[in-house]
């Protein structure tokens, strides 16, 4: 059975390889629409360029992994986690948590539990809750 971490690898590179395939298109369509002073800014809003990432930690037990991500970019680095579940010989994510940038990941703020991940530190990005 592939690793955890192996597979997370392998989701980051093809992400990063999608990204770099949907620059070019997305630089087409915002130069037909945007106009200007818009035009002039329209990098700022394009997917980042590959940010470097690396598995800080990864824990498995029975069926179910999760792993650690930190992402380096220009302005900051940011953690995410993903959930993971057995599904036969691979993974696949069932769920992925940011750390919260509010405690940044200590669960409390300002000496009180944090608002904004409850004092967990993660909060589900996939959801409107937290």
């Amino acid at each position: 059975m592939i690793t955890p971490r192996q597979f997370l690898e392998c989701f980051l590179q093809d992400k990063t390889d999608a990204w770099a395939e949907a620059r070019p298109h997305l630089r087409a369509i915002y130069g037909r629409y945007f106009g200007e002073p818009l035009s002039r800014h329209a990098e700022d809003f394009m997917p980042k360029a590959t940010a470097q990432a690396e598995v800080e930690d990864v824990r498995q037990s029975d069926g179910t992994a999760s792993a650690v991500i930190r992402e380096h970019f220009a302005a900051a680095d940011i953690r995410t986690r993903y959930r993971l579940a057995a599904s036969g010989a691979s993974w696949r994510i069932i769920g992925i948590d940011r750390e919260c940038f509010i405690c940044r990941g200590k669960g409390e703020s300002v000496g009180f539990r944090c608002q904004k991940c409850h004092g967990e530190g993660w909060y589900d990005c996939t959801t409107n809750e937290a």
